[in-house]
């Protein structure tokens, strides 16, 4: 079973990465550029660097020193996840389960944006809960 505070450390960083999604996509909206290679360069990369750091305190707190390695190969499932749920909103079929949710006037703007926020938050809270698993076992 899951602890409370795993389950709180995933959903704090799937709610950030989503958040970054939005942000992302309402500034390629204003500006009129394209919003999948902005979120295909920087959100694996942040989602890494991120991760790193939230399971390197945990890491921290829960063992008394940081094992980087156990912590960079723990970072890899949250990398791994956020790129199979951007895989999963690139198709259509998955994200008209979302944006029919969105007011009808920003569905053709925003649709695609909100959908991909929403795997990006199910990203964080799936890839953060298995690093957590693997940060906390403190190997000797």
């Amino acid at each position: 079973m899951a602890s409370s505070s795993a389950l709180g450390y995933s959903f704090t960083e799937g709610i950030i990465l989503a958040i970054i999604t939005l942000i992302i996509g309402w500034q390629t909206v204003t500006y009129n550029v394209n919003f999948v290679p902005y979120i295909w360069l920087i959100l694996p990369v942040l989602s890494y660097a991120l991760t790193f750091v939230s399971l390197g305190a945990i890491n921290y707190i829960k063992c008394g020193s940081v094992n980087f390695t156990l912590v960079g190969t723990s970072s890899i499932f949250t990398f791994g996840s956020v790129i199979f749920f951007l895989i999963l909103s690139y198709f259509s079929f998955f994200q008209n389960f979302i944006i029919p949710v969105i007011p009808a006037n920003l569905q053709y703007t925003y649709g695609a944006i909100v959908a991909t926020a929403f795997f990006m938050f199910w990203a964080g809270l799936y890839g953060n809960a298995f690093g957590y698993g693997f940060v906390q076992s403190c190997p000797s």
